[in-house]
């Protein structure tokens, strides 16, 4: 019994102690360094609209989905208590998360194998350093997702026959994992496969309806009925946000091209794993898990960098779980393979980051300040406006994070001829483009914005042809009404980003 006692207090001792170690070095890290992912900004100020705006949010018919909106109106609530910047209260909501999945999952693994605290920390540190070297991902849906799918992977594969791990420990599981699912539920299909193939292997379907899958089953399901199926409302405007993304969506021949390339590793795994004499019902579900993200990834036809996340942490895994059974040669490729992977996303972070930078000196040069004011914008991509105004404590007054349903509109002008050529304005016709485009104006005319930026910097994800806001917009008599209430006070045209800052004339 003491030693036992004596267990325990080093359990709590290393808990809190990795814990301190982890909330002191992010929250410094994005304090004082790093800026928080241009998406993670985006929401976080959607987040704050939804609170400022309160029960009219609803009126407006801006899509957020709910567990989004919960998520990031409690850390808008939490900041505006506590009085600490709204990124880092995001950035500490995530370390919860990621303490919390990694604790669940060293549990499950000390009880089945009795894995030692270096388990712990190896994986608190795989959950934490991968997401902000991959292209600063951290925080996002797809890392929430990864974090709720690290236990469970580590239970399907430490406790085969479901014995090991009791009924009350299932149920925490399947609960955490279901709530991380609705960030982004279409990795349900994560799960499935791996059931689905447990299942065909044991030959026992009935084993598909263990505790925590139920659990985790009925919350997902639960959610997206009384999200989308009581509301005809939510319906059409998530079907909008279908149209609007158009022009980011891969062709088809690239979108099977990419899901065969990130495919491939597992093919590799599976024939090394096997030759190497590692379980086959554990190889079996580590293919599965890498078939379910990469379907997963291919099903959104993106590609970005936070939907390879969860591919690369499944690989992650599965090359931790037999790298001692694997040949040195084998281990050292597959190193390389994830060492240049990763590096390749945190490569990419640097553009960001000077274009943050270059707004940063561009608007201190021109004396003009978003603190506390409803800043509207006319953006193509998120970054870095979304940054800027998290870090200097605005309020976005725009219902999405870009304006994407204009370059779905250009489109089809979308061509090398085309390329400095003065385009038609955008119609407008397709239903969703234009419900979004109407809730934003709607947001406007009712509170009108302290200030207007209107972006000359991106095409994204255009490749030819730039987008001309004023141009695109000028048939609408209602954009035009606004703008005329504005006067330009700041225009920058520099290096990395091109902007014109108005104000209000009254």
């Amino acid at each position: 019994m003491p030693s036992r006692k004596l267990n325990l207090a080093a359990d709590l001792g290393l808990h809190l102690g990795v814990a301190a170690v982890l909330f002191a070095t992010t929250l410094l890290f994005y304090g004082a360094y790093y800026p928080i992912h241009q998406d993670l900004a985006g929401s976080v100020l959607s987040g704050r609209l939804s609170v400022v705006l309160g029960d009219s949010f609803q009126s407006y018919g801006i899509y957020f989905p709910p567990v989004e909106k919960i998520w990031f109106s409690l850390a808008t609530r939490m900041s505006d208590a506590i009085g600490a910047r709204l990124d880092l209260v995001v950035v500490a909501m995530t370390n919860a998360a990621v303490l919390f999945g990694v604790t669940l999952a060293y549990h499950i693994r000390r009880i089945t194998v009795g894995a030692s605290p270096l388990f712990f920390v190896i994986s608190l540190a795989a959950l934490t350093i991968i997401p902000i070297l991959f292209k600063n991902v951290f925080g996002l849906r797809e890392h929430l997702v990864a974090v709720g799918l690290w236990p469970y992977l580590i239970f399907r594969i430490s406790d085969p026959d479901s014995k090991r791990i009791g009924q009350s420990l299932r149920v925490v599981l399947g609960l955490w994992m279901g709530f991380t699912l609705l960030f982004k539920y279409l990795y349900s299909l994560v799960v499935l496969l791996v059931e689905l193939a447990d299942a065909s292997l044991k030959r026992k379907p009935i084993s598909l309806f263990r505790t925590e899958n139920i659990a985790a089953g009925a919350i997902v399901f639960l959610y997206l009925f009384l999200w989308l199926g009581l509301d005809p409302v939510q319906r059409a405007t998530f079907g909008a946000m279908f149209k609007a993304i158009d022009a980011a969506l891969v062709d088809p021949t690239t979108n099977w091209l990419k899901a065969a390339i990130n495919l491939l590793p597992a093919f590799v795994l599976l024939f090394v794993s096997r030759k190497s004499g590692a379980p086959a019902r554990e190889t079996l579900l580590f293919f599965a898990a890498a078939t379910g993200a990469v379907i997963t990834a291919w099903t959104q036809e993106r590609w970005f960098s936070h939907h390879l996340l969860p591919i690369t942490m499944v690989y992650l895994m599965w090359w931790w779980a037999n790298a001692q059974r694997f040949r040195l040669v084998t281990n050292l490729a597959f190193g390389l393979y994830l060492l240049v992977s990763i590096q390749t996303q945190f490569r990419e972070t640097q553009e960001y980051h000077d274009r943050l930078n270059e707004l940063e000196t561009a608007m201190n040069k021109s004396g003009q300040s978003v603190t506390g004011k409803k800043v509207a914008l006319l953006n193509a991509h998120p970054s870095p406006y979304n940054e800027y105004i998290v870090l200097h404590g605005g309020l976005r007054w725009t219902p999405l994070m870009n304006n994407a349903y204009v370059a779905a509109e250009l489109q089809p002008f979308d061509k090398q001829a085309n390329k400095g050529k003065v385009l038609p304005p955008v119609k407008l016709e397709e239903p969703g483009r234009k419900m979004l485009h109407a809730q934003m104006m709607q947001l406007w005319e009712d509170i009108p914005p302290d200030i207007l930026i209107i972006d000359r910097t991106s095409r994204w994800p255009l490749r030819h042809i730039a987008i001309d806001w004023k141009q695109a917009l000028s048939e609408d008599p209602r954009f035009n009404a606004l703008l005329k209430q504005y006067r330009p006070v700041a225009a920058y045209d520099g290096r990395s980003i091109r902007f014109t800052y108005y104000v209000r004339a009254n």
